[in-house]
């Protein structure tokens, strides 16, 4: 059952709402009307938000997504998700106007590609945020920021609004589609934790390294954590600096789908419980690493309570 919307969430993300179609096996295509078969499919709620969501609450956390979804088949199945998952979804609203986005992953062991439909991705828009911010969450998180086109404008001001209220904030970017990466400078000082990729952070910043651009990101206000997959995890802050190598994976790596949207919700967990970076960093790689075990981003989710000062504690499906 959903939460009650009213309650106070300890996270409140918004989210690029979709669902995910994952194709494994054979899965580069070939043109001219070639037909091929593939090992495997996999139809499961999509969005970096989603995801984050989804592995916050089985950490113990009460955590809430805002977002739109279509009135069809495929919004009524992401609801399902949501509330299987313990996430609130009262400030979700239908929209027959619009229809579910769509994501199609063409999946391999160690890489995968993305095709995307956004529409109700990029349907949230600044008047579905809650006003004022102060006592609807206790940190607000951002996921999927250039895929949520209608909100970009108004980040800045509402992050600056967050931290007036005494609300934390965090920012994962995601991948830039047009690759320009603009307005990520100018959110930074409003920030209180950064987590993006390898690839983002050296895009972003145009260094030649990881930890030195985790420096410069760091140099604006944040504390950083950069993913590096195989390589570990490099954190930056304006008083201190921390590297930690990749956890050895429990088994076979399935797919790394979700990955950095799991890192991110342990990291948050450890943080927002008091805990030290590399406490923090721990808790985000066992996130990550269990998501690479199993297909998607919600199956191999790290089910533990553990975090600590929530709001409320509940029972989620696994």
């Amino acid at each position: 059952m959903p939460v009650n919307a009213s309650a106070p969430a300890d996270v409140l993300v918004a989210s690029d709402m979709c669902i995910d179609l994952m194709l494994s096996g054979n899965v580069r295509p070939q043109f001219h009307q070639v037909e091929q078969l593939i090992g495997d499919y996999q139809l499961e709620l999509g969005g970096s938000a989603n995801i984050f969501a989804g592995q916050l609450a089985k950490l113990g956390a009460a955590v809430g997504v805002i977002g739109t979804l279509g009135a069809d088949c495929l919004g009524e199945f992401a609801l399902k998700r949501l509330g299987e998952l313990g996430i609130d979804i009262g400030r979700v609203r239908v929209d027959p106007s619009v229809r579910t986005g769509l994501g199609v992953a063409l999946i391999e062991a160690d890489d995968r590609a993305i095709l995307t439909y956004t529409g109700s991705i990029a349907a949230v828009g600044p008047e579905h945020l809650p006003l004022p911010p102060a006592g609807a969450c206790r940190h607000w998180h951002v996921a999927g920021y250039f895929l949520l086109d209608r909100l970009r404008p108004a980040w800045p001001d509402w992050l600056a609004g967050c931290r007036a209220a005494g609300i934390t904030t965090s920012l994962d970017p995601n991948w830039d589609p047009e690759n320009r990466w603009d307005g990520i400078a100018d959110l930074l000082p409003h920030l209180d934790v950064f987590l993006p990729n390898e690839s983002e952070a050296l895009a972003i910043t145009g260094c030649a390294d990881v930890p030195q651009a985790a420096r410069a990101l760091s140099s604006a206000g944040p504390l950083v954590a950069v993913k590096c997959g195989r390589e570990g995890v490099v954190a930056a802050s304006r008083d201190g600096f921390w590297q930690a190598p990749a956890l050895t994976l429990d088994g076979p790596l399935v797919d790394t789908v979700g990955a950095g949207d799991n890192f991110d919700a342990g990291f948050l967990c450890g943080w927002l419980s008091g805990w030290d970076v590399p406490a923090c960093v721990h808790l985000g790689q066992r996130c990550g690493r269990a998501s690479l075990g199993r297909s998607g981003g919600f199956a191999g989710q790290l089910c533990e309570p553990v975090f600590e000062g929530g709001n409320r504690k509940r029972k989620i499906d696994r």
